[in-house]
This record gives C-alpha cells, sequence and structure tokens, in this order.
C-alpha cells in the first residue's frame, strides 16, 4: 500500500484516471446486473423506437451550449469561467423549449417515418432529455476543471442506477413499453443533472464576475470549429440508428441499440474517463513532451484492450442470447460484428482532445466530415445492394476501424508538428 501510496503521489494522473475508472466499473456493473431485467421487459420494437427519441435529443444535446462547456477546463481565470458556466447553462435552457416546441409540431411526421404511431406522444419527452444530458455534459467538464473526480465517478454510477432501475420500475408497475422507457430516462438523468448542480451550487450563485463577450470571443474556435466537429460525429452515430430504422425496421434498431449499449457503453466510459483526465493533463504539457504521452496513451490502451475484445469476438453470438434472452439472438452477431470498430475507438478516443489543446481543431472537423460520409454510405450502399443487415453492420465496422488508424496516424503527426513549434497553439 505505501509502494501504491508513493506512485499515484508520482503520477496523480494515475490516481485521477482510477477515481473515474472506478465509477466506471460501478456503473457497469448495475448495467450488467439490470439490462437482463430490462431486456426481458421491453421488446425490441419498443427499445428501438426508445432509441430513436434518445438519439434526436443526444445529437442536440451535444451542441447545446454551443461547445463552449470544453473551455471551462483550459479557462484560466476563475471568475470567467463562473461567468461562462451560467452563460451555457443558460443557453441550454433556451435550446430546450426551442426543441420541445419543434418536437410538438413534428411528432406525426416523425412517427409516419418510422412507421411507428406509438412515438407520436412523446416526442414531447426529446427536449427535457436534451436539456438533462447536456447538463450533465456541462457539469462534468466543470468539475474537470475544478479536478473533482469523485464527484463525477459517483455520477456516473447514479445516472446508470437510476436510469436502469426507473425503467425496470415503470414496467412493473406496468407503465412499460415506449413511455416506460422514456420515463425512466427522465428520471435518471433528471436526478443526476440534479445533483450535480447541487454540487456546484457555489458556482452558480449570481455575482460579480468578468464580462461575457470578451471571454465568448477569446473561446470563439469552440462554436466555430469544435461544435461543427461535435454535430457531425453526432450526425454519424445517430443517423447510423435513422438509417437503420428507415431501410431495415425499428426492431432492427432496437437489435443494432442493445449490442451497441453493452459493447460501447464500457468502451465509452472508460475511455471518457481518461480521456477527461487527459484533456486536462494535455493543457499542461509543456512543447516536447505532446508526442511522447499520446504515444504511451496509444500503446497502453492497446495493451489494456486487445485480449479482452479478443474474447467477446468469440463468445458475443452465444453469449447475448443466453444473458438478455431468445428475442435478443441478433444483437449477439451485431456485437461481434462491432469488435474492429470498438477496438479502435479505444485506442483514438482518448487522445483526440490533443486537437482541442493545440487548437487544431480545423483537422478534427476534417476527419469527422470524411468520417460522417463514410459511416452513412456503407448503410445506404449495403441496403441498395441488397445485403443483409448483419452484413452491412460488418463492412461499417471495418470502414470505421480503418477510418480511426487513419485518425490516430494523424495525431502522432500534430503532436510531433507540436513539440517542434511548427505553429502557434
Amino acid at each position: 500500500m505505501s509502494r501504491l501510496r508513493l506512485l499515484l503521489k508520482r503520477f496523480p494522473t494515475l490516481a485521477d484516471i482510477g477515481v473515474l475508472v472506478s465509477g466506471t466499473v460501478g456503473a457497469q456493473m448495475l448495467v450488467l446486473v439490470l439490462t437482463p431485467v430490462s431486456a426481458r421487459l421491453y421488446t425490441p420494437e419498443e427499445n428501438g423506437a426508445f432509441a430513436l427519441l434518445l438519439a434526436a435529443a443526444t445529437m442536440i444535446a451535444t451542441i447545446a451550449g454551443l461547445r463552449y462547456e470544453l473551455a471551462l477546463v483550459v479557462e484560466k481565470n476563475a471568475a470567467a469561467a463562473r461567468t461562462l458556466l451560467r452563460f451555457v447553462l443558460t443557453f441550454i435552457g433556451g435550446v430546450g423549449v426551442c426543441l420541445t416546441l419543434g418536437a410538438y409540431f413534428a411528432r406525426e411526421w416523425l412517427a409516419r417515418v418510422f412507421d411507428h404511431p406509438e412515438l407520436a406522444p412523446w416526442c414531447l419527452a426529446i427536449g427535457p432529455i436534451m436539456v438533462g444530458l447536456a447538463c450533465v455534459n456541462v457539469f462534468n467538464q466543470w468539475f474537470t476543471r475544478e479536478r473533482h473526480f469523485r464527484a463525477l465517478a459517483w455520477n456516473r454510477l447514479q445516472l446508470r442506477g437510476g436510469i436502469e432501475g426507473a425503467q425496470i420500475l415503470s414496467a412493473l408497475a406496468s407503465f412499460g413499453g415506449v413511455g416506460g422507457l422514456i420515463v425512466g430516462q427522465l428520471i435518471g438523468v433528471g436526478l443526476s443533472a440534479s445533483t450535480l448542480a447541487w454540487r456546484a451550487r457555489e458556482a452558480l450563485r449570481p455575482g460579480r464576475g468578468k464580462p461575457l463577450h470578451p471571454i465568448l470571443r477569446e473561446h470563439k474556435n469552440m462554436p466555430l470549429l469544435n461544435g461543427p466537429n461535435a454535430l457531425i460525429d453526432q450526425v454519424r452515430m445517430q443517423g447510423i440508428l435513422f438509417l437503420i430504422g428507415y431501410f431495415f425496421s425499428v426492431a432492427s434498431v432496437g437489435q443494432f441499440s442493445k449490442a451497441w449499449l453493452l459493447m460501447q457503453a464500457p468502451v465509452a466510459l472508460v475511455t471518457g474517463a481518461i480521456s477527461q483526465v487527459l484533456f486536462q493533463r494535455f493543457s499542461t504539457i509543456e512543447r516536447g513532451g505532446m508526442y511522447a504521452a499520446v504515444r504511451r496513451c496509444v500503446l497502453g490502451s492497446a495493451a489494456a484492450a486487445a485480449l479482452p475484445f479478443l474474447v467477446l469476438l468469440v463468445v458475443a453470438p452465444a453469449l447475448f442470447p443466453w444473458y438478455l434472452g431468445a428475442r435478443w439472438e441478433v444483437a449477439g452477431y451485431m456485437a461481434q460484428a462491432l469488435v474492429p470498430w470498438l477496438f479502435m475507438n479505444v485506442l483514438s478516443s482518448p487522445i483526440s482532445t490533443v486537437y482541442v489543446v493545440v487548437r487544431r481543431q480545423g483537422l478534427m472537423l476534417a476527419f469527422a466530415s470524411a468520417y460522417l460520409a463514410v459511416g452513412c454510405a456503407c448503410l445506404v450502399v449495403g441496403a441498395q445492394l441488397g445485403l443483409s443487415l448483419l452484413a452491412t453492420v460488418w463492412v461499417l465496422s471495418l470502414a470505421m476501424a480503418a477510418c480511426l488508424g487513419g485518425l490516430i496516424a494523424v495525431t502522432f503527426r500534430v503532436a510531433r508538428s507540436y513539440d517542434a513549434a511548427a505553429w502557434v497553439a
């Protein structure tokens, strides 16, 4: 224990990652325990309809704060950061009101597009869900700035447990279907956002701060470059669900989304924890050390992820129907197909914040545009050629894995150039 304390004292980044990963592990344990129950209470069609609504809310939530929440981490002045925090949360509230009104008028059209009438009355939930997700994201960046990683770890546990638990209780109380899934999402996200807001209440109190306009101008690259990049990334991922629903069926969306949840959720949470800590770490690295930090991150991620993904590649088709129930057999084969894509995601995701630190968001925007085009093209071409959904997902996964390999290579070059002071950061 004494050696461990000395190691963590010498390398505080490891301690911060450990704290966030502990919350991640707890959250994933809850998902692993509760998902088999939920999968037997809700059908693939119901999960698919819910996934489409959640996709719309998630897509908007990513850019609802104009990506100014990322500036909370890099802003040096504490008063300016508090001013920016209050502005972003207020702006998100306004976007939520507009989105709710838009969903009200578009609800019948959305239900017709996906041939699922049950969706129509629940479209009004898109706005509140979006606000909750966006606020959780903002507070995550705020507590990253404050290095309160324990608060973030606990919140991840609360978020997943709240959503899964509320959805199960809704079904057991005879309020299942799409409505039960949506109500559970609202309860879980609402509790998570409220808890973080309470912890950050001192920063939210009105008071003297820095003028807002100079702060927004200083961080203008966040909405101008990082904002479109984030939107493109979300359009790519959520657009995949919409295209599956359009070309195949809502039930297919349910199978794919369940495979993605169980395969990608631990990946996203672990890489998210590492990315969050490394974002703060990368922002303090002097020129000359960036390439080495990126290299260590990629090699470490590859070493940690290789064996688990190899095991999943072999056992996923048999594991999913045993774990979730016989009606989720297709999800097992989809999970197997997603392995190449998710493995490369583990390697590339933690180093993506380098582009923000060195202010090269334009390169990331170019990559995100190409990444979006490749992903959508795979689904459209696969459907037009008459390929099965499973074959199309295999093509999609391999193509996206190749794209992420290219991103890693470009990131190495960016880090080298930054170390060599080829541009002014």
